[in-house]
């Protein structure tokens, strides 16, 4: 409801007001932040002026180096701080505060006038806030209630009263455009005038508009682990960043922004989501997709295929019964890891492949040597340690093989004339060369490069006992499938994915070297695509920190299907310290596109719209056989159509990688100026972009053409989610291109949601 012209007057005063008060801090965090950095610089300063360089004092010339770097440290740390602060007041000046409500406390007459922002504001003469940071204990109730009893947790206790008002407002370049008063949710018109924009490059806070069932999630810190399980378009990825920005505000004082890590789906999706957290005025955390970590750990050991080349197989893939795909779906297993994790076990007595160490194809470090050592010099040792005093007796001998090289290449020039120098210079200059040759092989001692990943992995799978109760293969099948993968790991080309995820575990389960003991907290994305056994190692990798993972079952395409998606992994932690909250509402489309993409999924019709209606999706049937020209000339008519209407990004998706290359080719002879975003795509592009369907998920459109839902592209039950999951991804508007026989998952859509032309 919009406010009374008298109330709205006021409102402008109060604003006017605050951005006075803005300003002042501006001028108060500038002063600050040169202070800082006046500091920060003359501490470098001094380090190098004051250091003792006596080096029979190197104790104390330790000690005092450790000393100035702690200081610096500090100095650089409160710099970014007042830095940062600076620059989120700079963004108070466009939109201070977002929300109100009125607040009388249990036993008070009062009511305080509690204004939220993404900043608090103080004055600084009476130190009375005079807006909220949206993190803060009482701005829960905002989220959380309408007018009427309200309660928040407070430091000291629980505070109880009543909410009498609550308020809305658009404000942009510092001017009020609109104010509302609203009830227990986020007021629809706030919701209806975000939703209706058109999607961004970027993903937007969504701090003005949280709901209440996404505000449970963000303020969750009872569990360890929250398991989120939303329909498309719910919020899970922005209640997810959201939660981020929120852990940071409560334990601010305990957490670096660099102790959270968030693993996305792809890299264009690190980008679209890049600017949430520092809209927020927090630094941005590391970002990395599960398929990076995994290569970089394997660099050593050879290339990874690709989830997106896997996927892509399993999309080609004629039968659903081939070898590779019931791999897929054993090595998935948590059983597969208690198998892994048995075997590891046998390690310390037989079975660890050692791979010999070559410099220009000479063999520096034998195969049998390394085996000897691990088996007889260093038996009495654990396995993890074994490995780690192999890794420094290689790294010793290295060093012998780097100094007689330099005293070499010294004799050497030093009896040629053309090589002018001191002898000092001379040595120098040997030594650097000797460490230069062999840096490579001392790079690959420190990943454990000695160790034979492949060929262990390759023992395990012929000693696995496929006929202990809970794996999920026959003996039978499971011999079929281990020749299978032996052959595949012998052929040229990359490790197979399947194969990449389990043989990272034996290494971990081997040599445990990679814990990441300092980080607090984890974010999965897309969680419903990761596997029991990757679940299991990231509880292995991360065995300090709480995990925030958001999915959706109904999203789950990469060709494991488990009962319960993600949410059944959650099973695998502790219960006491795990929660499994749900969101139902979808506010990306419209309820004409969530409707009409519901009916395909039977999981999906418990799916709720939010009440944003557009036109009803269009499904184009074309005629079996129609030439490739002639289906872009319809897709092009479409895209300008809906160009004409106002959708600034139109998404083109076709099923698979070649599909889009084609439909791109196509799309381009008849005018369509489009993008193409690609696995190694890194920027999220702008406009028309062609793009695979696996790729579209977690992103957002104005529009979507949907290039090949016909029965050729989309038949198998494997299929149907996909399916699903390109038609979610359209904010407004939804076309369904059919060359021939509609997909069998079309048909389960009842005519009523949609319209039909040919």
């Amino acid at each position: 409801m919009s406010l009374p012209e008298e109330e709205l007057r006021r409102e402008e005063q109060r604003l006017a007001s605050v951005l006075v008060r803005v300003e002042k801090e501006i001028e108060a965090a500038g002063r600050a932040a040169g202070g800082r950095k006046e500091q920060l610089v003359g501490g470098k300063r001094e380090l190098w002026e004051d250091l003792v360089y006596d080096t029979d004092d190197w104790f104390e010339a330790a000690v005092q180096l450790t000393q100035q770097a702690q200081e610096l440290s500090q100095h650089a740390r409160s710099y970014r701080l007042a830095q940062g602060r600076s620059e989120h007041l700079e963004r108070l000046l466009s939109n201070p505060y977002f929300a109100r409500f009125d607040f009388r406390e249990e036993g008070s007459s009062a009511e305080e006038a509690i204004y939220l922002g993404t900043m608090s504001v103080a004055d600084e003469e009476t130190h009375e806030v005079i807006v909220y940071d949206w993190r803060a204990p009482i701005a829960g109730m905002y989220y959380d209630y309408g007018p009427g009893p309200a309660s928040y947790e407070a430091p000291d206790g629980r505070v109880t009263g009543e909410m009498t008002r609550k308020r809305q407002f658009v404000i942009r370049g510092g001017k009020l455009l609109a104010a509302f008063d609203t009830g227990v949710t986020i007021g629809d018109e706030m919701l209806q005038r975000m939703l209706g924009q058109g999607a961004d490059d970027k993903m937007k806070s969504i701090v003005t508009t949280i709901q209440r069932e996404q505000n449970r999630i963000i303020r969750e810190t009872e569990h360890r682990f929250v398991f989120v399980q939303g329909a498309a378009g719910s919020g899970k990825t922005s209640a997810a960043l959201q939660r981020v920005a929120y852990l940071l505000y409560k334990y601010r004082n305990y957490w670096e922004a660099d102790q959270i890590v968030l693993f996305s789906p792809n890299d264009v999706f690190n980008d679209y989501v890049s600017n949430v957290l520092p809209e927020l005025g927090e630094d941005a955390i590391p970002q990395t997709t599960f398929y990076d970590y995994v290569w970089r750990r394997l660099r050593h050991v050879g290339d990874v295929e690709h989830p997106y080349d896997q996927l892509e197989y399993l999309l080609a893939s004629a039968s659903e019964d081939d070898l590779r795909r019931s791999g897929i779906r054993v090595k998935a297993s948590l059983a597969f890891a208690e198998r892994i994790d048995a075997y590891a076990k046998t390690l310390a007595e037989r079975g660890v492949v050692f791979r010999s160490l070559l410099r220009k194809d000479k063999v520096v470090f034998d195969a049998a040597e390394l085996e000897e050592m691990f088996y007889v010099e260093f038996a009495k040792q654990r396995p993890p340690h074994r490995l780690e005093s192999m890794k420094e007796r290689l790294l010793e001998r290295l060093g012998e093989l780097e100094r007689k090289r330099a005293v070499a290449l010294y004799r050497k020039w030093i009896k040629e004339p053309n090589y002018l120098g001191t002898e000092q210079e001379l040595k120098r200059l040997g030594l650097a060369k000797a460490k230069k040759a062999y840096a490579p092989l001392r790079e690959q001692v420190k990943a454990f490069a000695f160790l034979d990943v492949v060929g262990t992995y390759r023992r395990l799978l012929a000693a696995l006992d496929a006929g202990a109760a809970g794996f999920p293969a026959t003996a039978e099948a499971w011999e079929r499938i281990a020749k299978d993968t032996s052959e595949r790991l012998s052929a040229e080309g990359a490790l197979p994915y399947e194969d990449a995820v389990p043989m990272l575990y034996l290494l971990e389960a081997l040599h445990g070297a990679s814990r990441m003991n300092r980080v607090r907290h984890v974010v999965v994305d897309e969680a419903q695509d990761y596997t029991p056994l990757q679940w299991a190692y990231l509880r292995r990798l991360f065995p300090n920190a709480g995990m925030t993972a958001v999915g959706d079952a109904n999203q789950a395409i990469h060709g494991v299907e488990l009962e319960g998606g993600h949410m059944s992994s959650a099973k695998a932690f502790p219960p006491e310290q795990t929660v499994e909250i749900r969101l139902k509402k979808s506010y990306r489309s419209t309820r004409q596109i969530v409707a009409f993409a519901s009916a395909m999924l039977q999981g999906a019709a418990e799916n709720e719209p939010f009440e944003r209606d557009g036109p009803l999706p269009e499904i184009v049937a074309l005629p079996d056989g129609l030439p490739g020209d002639e289906v872009a000339s319809v897709a092009a008519g479409r895209i300008r159509a809906l160009r004409q209407a106002g959708s600034g990004s139109i998404a083109v998706v076709a099923k698979t990688a070649a599909a889009a290359e084609n439909a791109h080719r196509l799309l381009t002879g008849q005018g369509i100026a489009a993008s193409r975003l690609e696995k190694e795509t890194k920027t999220f592009p702008t406009g028309v972009v062609v793009l695979p369907s696996y790729l579209a998920k977690g992103l957002e459109f104005d529009a979507v053409v949907v290039w090949d839902a016909e029965a050729a592209a989309y038949a198998r039950e494997s299929e149907r989610k996909l399916l699903y999951t390109v038609c979610t991804r359209a904010l407004h508007r939804l076309v369904v291109l059919c060359k021939g026989e509609p997909s069998p998952f079309l048909k389960d859509v009842p005519p009523a949601l949609f319209t039909f032309s040919r």
